[in-house]
């Protein structure tokens, strides 16, 4: 299986907001398993390091966006990808990006605690508890 990780997934885990528990749970799984292969954009570390960097200082920061990535494959941010995404009709356009990063590579799922905004996805949109609860029935 493979899936897409978008970066709310981490910031929920940073910031411990609601739901936060759920998301370091996709997070571990996703590292550990042998059977998932696990992708976020090339977006988000920057992003990570963008918000870790509002509250700690700069070596922390880096350190922090380097860590939560650690066991993950990063999608490329490619010109294809950052064309398309400016002109889809998705209302937003980092989401855009997460998203066609996500069909790029075939993913099967992508995980996001922002539903809403992936309505026109051609791929399965499901936020970590969703996920958690497929993975469970897939052990059953």
């Amino acid at each position: 299986m493979k899936i897409f990780i978008d970066v709310d997934i981490f910031i929920d885990v940073m910031t411990k907001r609601r739901g936060w528990t759920e998301s370091l749970r996709v997070l571990n799984l996703a590292r550990r398993s042998q059977d998932i292969e696990s992708w976020t954009s090339g977006l988000t570390l920057p992003l990570i390091y963008f918000f870790r960097r509002r509250v700690v200082d700069e070596p922390t920061a880096r350190a922090d966006a380097q860590a939560i990535l650690k066991g993950l494959h990063l999608v490329a941010l490619s010109q294809a990808v950052l064309d398309q995404a400016i002109i889809s009709a998705g209302p937003d356009f980092e989401d855009n990006i997460q998203l066609l990063s996500a069909i790029s590579i075939s993913a099967n799922h992508l995980i996001t605690r922002n539903k809403k905004d992936f309505d026109a996805s051609t791929i399965s949109v499901l936020n970590p508890e969703e996920w958690l609860v497929l993975q469970e029935v897939a052990i059953i």
